[in-house]
Order: structure tokens, then sequence, then C-alpha cells
């Protein structure tokens, strides 16, 4: 049972739609910034030694002199670093025997959002999209403000992990939320929203405008402040509500919409409904686990395809973005590149997605960037030297931009396998996933030491081809309306192994067909 057509009644994406879905999507403007800060923060400028005999005009002097990074440079060194920008290494001198602090942080980030990922995805379910939503943008909001004022990099790294759970709470939740209030020909269209994009696009623009970590914390808070107001006018998601029996401030919700989108109020007896069916599956369905997404032989392999995708997705889209460093040229320009690159292809989506589907064009996305990882391993050693830089842009750029459109349309694909009731504990499990390939991004990158990336990228070419076939192997489920109850989803729903019986006299019973009426069913081993 589900709302599809009571959605539908009411405006699948009328003029309230119009309001309430860009004003969720304001999160994700800051969600980037704070995602990503340590792709600044942890840029390694040039630095030099210095001592009393060189003068500040021969600091630069580097390789004449032996002092630029030379770790070991007459037993001692005093650090001088390049006014280009300020970062987190040039605040706590974070190079030589401390270099390992940045790629740290950026796993213990990591960490953060996997632990805030299993959070949210429960209490999302159990106490609503709204609470869990804003409590993100609350502690992003907290986070960046406090993160300005670190007196060490042990207390930036701790709130790197806090912020780490700020973000997996706006992820586990935005794009639920809001296709929990359009009909299901509009959710192709939510996830191909380019708000992301436009988001790494602001991010890079701070950047070069700032050069300065601290101002780019407390930049992003001063953003984040004003929609921590929008809790006064945003409900709660009128899919939840039902499900949880909350029947009046669905109805509420409803008629607030009716309104905006100048429609009747349509019947609401659904909601009694869909409340009654879901209380039938007793008391359990006040309290979901993440086991329920392995109830069945079903669920359990699209909640193990979909969770791979996710970690495929991650991996490599967080091993190029935080590697931008070792990308030949502006580290500004590459920021930039990346994200006006990936703005026209996300409303690509709603074409190719309509006219082939999700499974197709989302394996199609992976080839691509299959494609896109030995291409760029194969150029580090055939390149033409001269040439060899370009090669590698645009071999990183094209794995990153088919990476996201895939991972885009997979979002749709992956959360519409679920009903209501366990979508959010499904999205998290899939987050937790990403979490994890964002986890193990650095490592990846480490495999072929500081400079290589010919073995890191052999390697995430193949884990990508493994995601063509998981991709493949879940449901198409372009038209299809949204399940909100588990009823669809219980072994008792199956038609295999009964048998249709009929009572005779004296109790007995005999096989007839041609009297439904009389019917009884029983389930047979």
């Amino acid at each position: 049972m589900h709302l599809e057509t009571l959605i539908d009644d009411l405006g699948s994406f009328g003029i309230y739609q119009m309001i309430l879905i860009p004003t969720l999507s304001l999160a994700v403007l800051v969600l980037g910034p704070t995602m990503l800060m340590m792709a600044f923060a942890g840029v390694e400028p040039d630095w030099w030694c210095t001592s009393q005999h060189l003068l500040p005009s021969q600091w630069n002097v580097s390789y004449a002199n032996g002092s630029y990074q030379n770790c070991l440079w007459n037993g001692t060194c005093e650090r001088k670093f390049s006014d280009e920008m300020e970062t987190a290494v040039t605040e706590w001198n974070l190079v030589c025997q401390m270099s390992w602090v940045s790629n740290a942080i950026i796993s213990i980030q990591m960490v953060g959002v996997l632990v805030g990922t299993v959070i949210a995805g429960y209490c999302a379910d159990a106490y609503g999209r709204k609470k869990v939503f804003y409590s993100g943008l609350l502690l992003i909001f907290l986070g960046n403000t406090a993160s300005a004022f670190s007196v060490s990099w042990v207390m930036f790294t701790v709130l790197r992990a806090v912020l780490g759970i700020a973000c997996s709470f706006i992820l586990s939740t935005t794009y639920l939320y809001q296709i929990e209030f359009v009909g299901k020909k509009w959710r192709a269209l939510i996830s191909s929203l380019p708000t992301w994009s436009v988001s790494i696009m602001m991010f890079s623009l701070l950047a070069k405008l700032l050069h300065n970590w601290k101002w780019l914390h407390l930049a992003t808070a001063a953003l984040t402040f004003p929609i921590l107001f929008t809790w006064f006018f945003v409900p709660e998601s009128l899919r939840w509500l039902a499900v949880k029996g909350r029947v009046e401030e669905a109805r509420r919700v409803i008629n607030k919409m009716a309104a905006y989108n100048k429609k009747p109020v349509p019947d609401t007896s659904i909601l009694e409904l869909i409340a009654e069916e879901e209380k039938a599956e007793g008391d359990k369905a006040k309290s979901y686990t993440y086991i329920d997404l392995l109830k069945t032989k079903k669920l359990a392999r699209k909640t193990i395809f979909s969770c791979y995708i996710w970690f495929s997705c991650s991996i490599v889209y967080y091993a190029i973005s935080f590697g931008l460093k070792n990308l030949s040229g502006d580290f500004y320009l590459n920021m930039l590149l990346m994200a006006l690159t990936e703005l026209p292809i996300t409303p690509c989506i709603i074409v190719v997605t309509s006219l082939f589907g999700r499974r197709v064009c989302a394996a199609f996305a992976f080839l691509l960037t299959a494609a896109g990882c030995f291409g760029l391993a194969i150029s580090t050693r055939l390149a033409p030297v001269e040439d060899k830089g370009n090669y590698i842009n645009a071999c990183a750029l094209t794995a990153k931009c088919t990476t996201l459109l895939g991972w885009l349309v997979v979002q749709a694909l992956c959360v519409e396998q679920y009903p209501t009731v366990i979508r959010n504990l499904g999205y998290a499990a899939m987050n937790s996933g990403a979490r994890i390939g964002g986890i193990l991004a650095g490592l990846v990158l480490s495999l072929g030491g500081s400079k290589d990336l010919m073995v890191p990228f052999i390697a995430l070419g193949i884990v990508v081809c493994v995601t063509v076939l998981a991709t493949l192997g879940l449901d198409e489920t372009r038209g299809k309306a949204l399940e909100d109850t588990m009823k669809t989803c219980t072994p008792e729903t199956h038609e295999k192994g009964r048998l249709l019986l009929w009572e005779g006299q004296g109790g007995s019973t005999v096989p007839r067909d041609d009297q439904p009426d009389k019917l009884a069913e029983k389930v047979v081993s």
C-alpha cells in the first residue's frame, strides 16, 4: 500500500514542492565545503628551511642551497611556508615526520561519517527525517565555528570527526526527505539536481578568495546559520507520518500542500489504512533494525549490491577529490574544473533515465568510469612526457564526473528498492558502504607511493568493473510506485508454496478452482 495516488491528487510537483525541495537542498550547499575541507586544509604549500645564514630573499633559492623541503637539512630546520595559502599543514607544521597527520585526519573524519550514518539511519526511521536533518545542520554550524579556533591538530581532528557525523546526518536524509513529497515521475529530477556540484564550485571559489582554512570554516558556518531557521517552515515527511500512525499531523501537511498547490483536499482515508497495515505488522513495526534489510533473500541481495555500489562510487570519487594536489596544474583551477564539468552532466540524468531506465544508464556511466581509471593508469607510463599531465588530468576528470553521474542515478535506483518503513535504514546502510570507501580512498592512493598513480587507479578500475555487474543485478524501478509498508517484503505474501483448497463436508478439503468464493488458503512447506 502506498501514497502515490494521494500525492498525485495534491499535485505531484506543485508550488509547494517547488519551494520545499530547494529549501532542503540548501543544506547540501554547506555540506560540500564541510565534507571536502581537507582537500584544501590538507594541502602542503612550498616551504624552505631557514637558518641564520640565509636572508629571506634566499629562502626560495631552493635547490641551489638545499633548503627546499629538506627534512634533514643541517640536522634542524625552522620552516618558512609559502604565503600562497594558509592550511592546517602550515598552521601546525605537518610536514616531514608529521606528514602522516593530514591523511589521518581525512580517515578519522570518514570514520565519523560512518558512525553518524549508522546513527542517522536508525534515528530517521524511528524519530523522523526532520529531527535528524536539522541536527546535522546545527552540528555543521557549531563544528565549523569551533574548528576555526582549534589550538592544536588533535583538537582539529576531533572536530573533523564531529563534522563527519554532522555531514552523515545530512547525507542520510536529504534525498529521502525530498522524494517522499513528490510523485514517482519527479524522483529522477530530484536525484539530478546539481546541488553538490554547485556546492563544490562555491567551495573552490571561497578557497581561491580567502586562501585561509580558518576563514573557510567561518564562511561555511556563516552560510549555515540562516538555513537553521527553515526548521519553522519545513514539515516532517508525509510518508513517515503516515506509517507512524500520526494521521492528524499528516492531514495538516496535506491541507497545506493542497492550499499551496491550489488543489482540493483529497480523501485522506488511505492514511488510516496505511497506519493500520503497518500496525498489523506488530510491535516490530516500531523498532525496525538493520537486520530487516536482510529479512528475505531478495532484500539481502538488494542490500548487498546497493552497499557495494555506494562503496565503489565513494572510493573513486574521494580518491580523486582528496588527490587533487597530486594532479598537475593550479590547485584552485583543478577543483573548479571538477565542479564545472559535473554541473552540466547531472541534468542529463532526467533525459537518459527516462529513455533507458536507471540500471542501464548507471551501468554505462560506471563503464566510462572504469575506462577513465584504466586510462589514467596507462597514461602514467605511456603518455608523452610533455603531455602526461594533461592526459592524467583528463582521465581523472572523466572518472570523477562519470562516477558522480552513476552515483546520482543509483541513488534513486537503490533507495527505491525499499519500503518507507525501512527506506532510511537502507539508505543509511548504503551510506555506510560509501563511508568505508571514503576511509579507504586515502589508503588506495598510497598503494603506489607518494607520486605513482598507476597501481591505485588499476585497483580502482577493477573495483568499478564489479560495480557494473552489481548495478545490473538490481530491479529496475523507473515508473514504479514507492511501497510504504513491509507487507510486500514478507515471505507470507509470496505465492510459491500455497495450495488453494475448498472446505468440503465433514471438514475435509479438496482442490476446487471453480468456486473462488469458498476457497481457503493453506500454506504448505
